[in-house]
């Protein structure tokens, strides 16, 4: 047997030795096959003998430790083929993909045609795919042609009558054309997707076009005038086609239409320009985009046609014609009534028509809502000959509503609330140029002649006169979040973690990052444990506290479980809070309550089991069962709060002002804020108003009775903004009541001495700008603030004595700072940037509320609310600055971070329906 062995050790020490020659083969499967003949040859024998007449019944061990071997070698020789096959394919595949001639060497170019982009029953769809005129108007509308069809167009436009073409590509992809046809750049793993640059403008994009223009000529000049491109043959099939090409023939898309050949394309014709305006694919056209095509089409003769383009001729295309038309239509329209806003009819449609919950609600609040919609709804329909930009939300929605899958049901829904977006929008713009119409009837009726628009208001001017659209769309006319089954898709996370205390525990380590602001009852911490809430009631009670109020900033789901907070996390995503943007107090307390009644029918099924993540290490998240009583130890935070009210007798209020993270408060929560603790400063105060004059009494005890106590997670950025706009307001009552009195004796107020501060030369050379929060939108804000000077002094006096975790001012120089390290990412740049210009705004509003709150003080805030102050007091000028937010260095700054319509997109419900 020990022979047998080391022929078999033998063979396969010489099929090993072949391994490389089984990897070059062309067939590596045949070729070891037959190498491993002979080895199959032995077995068989070596069986054969085993089996045989004089074979013993007796199990060798040595026997089955050869074949175990045999075995193992043969896995691992077949592992390594497989291996090396695979890999190989892989290479292959890898290899295909960056094929192609390579601009700006990054960049592969695929023809901009793919299979199905033309649907209409039109001829030229191969050069002029899905080009249609809008019925009696000078619009015109395809997907990208190419040269050959841009002649077509021009000449068919000339047939129409037209003297004069203004043709706008509305495409955010880079496109050069190559021997008359168009060609996109494309990355060489991502064929099928066209390489964006979010919020591109029509400058940049034809820079790169050009760029990409002489990088495609010199790889021509040294090929051999070899063009290597890609081709869609069928859906997502690409193939790699060569031609030969003169560089002479490679033109961006202005060159295009500068060309004799494109000129003399419609000899009628005297004039084509061309215009680059990029709207994204993904969302609704930006104001100034709008605002661009008035001015076009106000400027415009009689006899001059507008063609608009983008790929597939299908979304863009369609949004830029209902838009033009709109405008076009404008001059000739009717506009009855007074614009009063009117209700909606319940129940007289369903959503094909539009009929959703933030569309309802926009059409009660806009001037003109109702009459906009009727009038848009007309015009989409009369636009619908690819796309119907109201029915396709439906129909998304649908999709979103039937599907299974989680991930599609995603992707349809983020689809139906882009289209949403895009119909909001269309209706506000519908709602605008009514107004602008009404206006101009107006001057017409004074004997003064105009075109529409001509000299009116500008779009962006006019939606900073009405911020709570933003605000209406982010809220989407009240769409509830869903409140069950929270923990189907999620887990709990104890809310804790390494590092969260900044600052020595004072009170007791129940209670972390606690601290009271200068001698003020207002007190700040991160969230507490159960029993730090019972330490702060004890606390109050020992200090002689009458009552406490409680303020809770988090718009995070918070349950309690053995006296320990835990919030909602997703597995995939432990280190981020699940957060509501944009949710009203009732929705997360209901959400709450149901997460409790989850985790209490989880924790009973299984045995007082219960399972969550927490954080021992710091960025190292472990899961842990611990045994609970489902019943007793399962508590919401309003449930404790009661809880400990009545065990300790203290009047322990509890109040929930959900606030999101990193960004400023919404006026709303500040007037929230101010309802809340207004009675109870003003009681303690001794103020009152009695025939239009404050009063103050003069025999209210000095002892401080009521106490705020404000929290957020770490109790850092949202729990100091609260500290900061309470110090304020409680320092502007104290001054009222020491003017009210008017004694000699009363000592000046803390206010009064802080408005008289006035920084030396010598002080102010001394600090930066950053330190002095000394920025450019910071400085405009003061001068249009008739107090700005004051107000400003007031926030950075308050942001000094708040500044225990963070400094409200001097974090934003700091954050931005980051944000310019040249050696980071570009999604972190993105991040930080971001975040300070969020800071920023926060800065910006917490100067606002204490330009309010020194204004409106003699009136003990009874005149008007914050948000009606920030709307009215200056006009549109306020929003006007937050619409245009930027460091100095930054002029002309990304759309993205700097206008309202984006960062406050970020506050948008994130809902699973629409309603």
């Amino acid at each position: 047997m020990d022979t047998k062995m080391e022929e078999v050790d033998a063979l396969l020490a010489s099929v090993a030795a072949q391994a490389q020659r089984v990897k070059d083969a062309n067939d590596p499967q045949y070729e070891l096959k037959e190498l491993l003949e002979p080895v199959r040859s032995l077995i068989v024998q070596i069986l054969a003998e085993k089996d045989g007449p004089h074979a013993s019944g007796s199990v060798d061990p040595s026997r089955i430790k050869a074949h175990h071997d045999q075995s193992e070698a043969a896995t691992k020789i077949q592992a390594l083929v497989r291996g090396t096959t695979q890999r190989g394919q892989l290479k292959r595949q890898i290899s295909f993909h960056l094929q192609g001639t390579k601009v700006l060497n990054n960049y592969v170019l695929k023809r901009d045609r793919f299979p199905n982009c033309h649907v209409l029953d039109t001829p030229d769809g191969d050069h002029a795919p899905n080009f249609r005129r809008l019925d009696g108007a000078p619009l015109y509308g395809c997907a990208q042609p190419t040269m050959q069809g841009i002649q077509q167009i021009l000449q068919r436009v000339a047939d129409d009558g037209f003297t004069n073409v203004v043709w706008i590509n509305l495409r955010e992809e880079a496109v050069i054309y190559v021997d008359g046809t168009p060609y996109t750049a494309r990355r060489s793993a991502k064929l099928n997707e066209n390489d964006l640059v979010p919020g591109i403008t029509g400058h940049t994009v034809q820079v790169l076009e050009t760029s990409m223009k002489k990088s495609l000529q010199e790889q021509l000049a040294l090929s051999d005038e070899r063009f290597e491109y890609w081709h869609e043959v069928a859906l997502h099939d690409n193939v790699l086609k060569t031609l030969t090409v003169d560089p002479a023939t490679v033109h961006t898309l202005p060159e295009l239409y500068e060309l004799e050949a494109v000129n003399q394309a419609g000899h009628q014709l005297k004039s084509i320009r061309y215009y680059r305006i990029p709207i994204e694919r993904e969302n609704a056209p930006e104001h100034t985009d709008l605002e661009r095509l008035m001015t076009l089409m106000n400027g415009a003769t009689s006899d001059t046609a507008f063609v608009f383009n983008c790929q597939m001729g299908k979304r863009r295309t369609t949004t830029a014609l209902v838009i033009a038309s709109l405008i076009w239509q404008l001059p000739h329209l009717v506009v009855h009534g007074t614009g009063t806003p009117r209700s909606s009819p319940r129940g007289r449609s369903t959503s094909v028509n539009g009929d959703f919950a933030v569309i309802r609600e926009l059409e009660m609040r806009l001037r003109f809502g109702k009459d906009a919609k009727a009038w848009v709804d007309k015009t989409i329909d009369q636009c619908s000959a690819i796309c119907n930009i109201r029915t396709v939300i439906h129909e998304y929605h649908e999709s979103s509503t039937s599907e299974a899958k989680p991930a599609k049901r995603t992707y349809y829904l983020h689809h139906a609330l882009s289209f949403l977006e895009r119909y909001f929008y269309l209706i506000v713009f519908g709602a605008y140029l009514l107004y602008i119409k009404q206006q101009h009837n107006q001057l017409v009726s004074t004997g003064k002649k105009a075109h529409p628009g001509a000299d009116a208001q500008s779009f962006s001017k006019w939606l900073q006169h009405h911020p709570n659209l933003f605000r209406l769309l982010d809220d989407l006319g009240g769409v509830k979040y869903k409140s069950d089954k929270i923990l189907q898709s999620s887990v709990l996370k104890f809310d804790h973690f390494i590092g969260i205390a900044r600052i020595p525990f004072e009170l007791t380590t129940n209670v972390p990052n606690y601290r009271q602001i200068a001698d003020e009852p207002i007190f700040g911490s991160a969230q507490c444990l159960e029993d730090g809430i019972r330490d702060i009631a004890q606390h109050c009670l020992r200090n002689g506290f009458e009552r406490a109020i409680c303020i809770n900033l988090r718009e995070e789901a918070v349950i309690y479980v053995s006296g320990r907070p835990f919030v909602i996390r997703h597995p995939d995503r432990l280190m981020e809070n699940v957060e509501y943007p944009g949710i009203e107090v009732s929705e997360i307390m209901d959400i709450e309550h149901k997460v409790k009644e989850e985790i209490q029918s989880r924790v009973q099924r299984a045995n007082g089991l219960f399972m969550f993540w927490h954080e021992p290490v710091e960025f190292k998240n472990e899961e842990k069962i611990e045994h609970i009583n489902p019943h007793q130890d399962i508590k919401t935070l309003n449930e404790i709060y009661e809880e400990v009210a009545e065990e300790s007798g203290f009047d322990l209020r509890y109040a929930r002002i959900p606030v999101s993270d990193e960004t400023a408060p919404e006026e709303k929560d500040l007037d929230d804020m101010v309802r809340l603790l207004l009675p109870a400063f003003t009681e303690e105060f001794g103020l009152e108003i009695r025939e239009d004059q404050v009063t103050a009494s003069e025999e209210v005890s000095a002892q401080k009775r009521t106490a705020v106590f404000c929290n957020c997670q770490m109790g850092r950025g949202r729990t100091t903004t609260a500290l900061v706009c309470i110090f304020m307001i409680r320092l502007a009552l104290h001054d009222v009541r020491v003017r009210a009195l008017d004694s000699n004796e009363q000592p000046s107020s803390t206010l009064e001495r802080v408005l008289e501060i006035d920084n030396s030369p010598e002080e102010t050379r001394r600090q930066s700008s950053s330190v002095k929060g000394d920025f450019l939108v910071i400085r405009k804000l003061c001068e249009t603030l008739s107090n700005g000077p004051e107000a400003k002094r007031l926030v950075d006096y308050a942001v000094d004595k708040c500044e225990h975790l963070q400094n409200l001012r001097e974090c934003i120089a700091q954050c931005r700072n980051l944000a310019m390290d040249r050696e980071l990412s570009s999604a972190k740049h993105d991040t930080y940037m971001l975040r300070a210009v969020n800071y920023l705004e926060r800065y910006f509003y917490l100067i606002c509320f204490a330009s309010y709150v020194l204004e409106e003080r003699v009136h003990l805030f009874q005149r008007t609310l914050f948000v009606t102050w920030m709307n009215e007091r200056y006009g549109s000028a306020l929003y006007a600055l937050l619409d245009n937010l930027f460091f100095e260095e930054d002029v002309g700054a990304e759309i993205h971070v700097s206008s309202m319509r984006w960062r406050w997109r970020r506050k948008r419900k994130l809902i699973s329906r629409l309603e």
